[in-house]
């Protein structure tokens, strides 16, 4: 007795991915990185735990003190040292690579100074105005090095503006969710 298969439709949905909360995130990969920031920037500090969990907490509230490294089992640098905390921006951006929204977390000092030097001159003002390449060059730790590299300004693309309502509309995003150790996107479907 032969068994039929039922293929009368799709297996899954044509635009289904599996979740995977980890790609809401943006790395600034070798080359060029165009973006569009799309909020204003959460400010803080974060250290990374022994096993490389991520602890972060708001700018005003200062570093964290040798004793909270002890207490919280710090990663350590090869010499025995704690590694320290680092200042961070963590803003939503579009990733025009990704055609997509992405977190993306900044901790390089040589990227964070051009964007800040961006938003105190009259000519650039809010990064949200305009597109800007992070150019990098190098993939090891003290090989590379970062060029910031505004667009001229232009209103948001459509498609993108398009995405932009749907997350605030649907409430799809929430990045105060990293103070307490989540995913700003509790879905994540681009």
């Amino acid at each position: 007795m032969e068994t039929e298969i039922i293929k009368k439709e799709s297996f899954l949905p044509d635009n289904y991915q599996v979740p995977d909360k980890a790609k809401q995130f943006m790395k600034l990969t070798p080359g060029d990185n165009l973006i569009r920031v799309l909020s204003a920037p959460l400010l803080g500090w974060i250290v990374f735990k022994d096993d490389g969990t991520p602890v972060r907490r708001h700018y005003e509230e200062g570093e964290f003190n040798y004793e909270e490294l002890v207490s919280m089992g710090a990663k350590r640098k090869e010499d025995g040292d704690f590694e320290w905390s680092k200042h961070f921006w963590l803003m939503l951006v579009w990733d025009f690579e990704a055609k997509a929204p992405k977190i993306l977390e900044i901790t390089q000092v040589s990227v964070l100074k051009p964007l800040y030097a961006l938003t105190n001159d009259e000519d650039w003002g809010d990064l949200r105005d305009f597109n800007i390449n992070i150019h990098r060059e190098g993939t090891g730790k003290n090989d590379t090095k970062f060029e910031v590299i505004p667009k001229p300004h232009k209103p948001l693309a459509p498609e993108v503006q398009r995405v932009v309502d749907e997350l605030t509309e649907k409430q799809l995003i929430d990045l105060n969710a990293i103070w307490k150790g989540k995913y700003p996107f509790e879905i994540y479907n681009y």
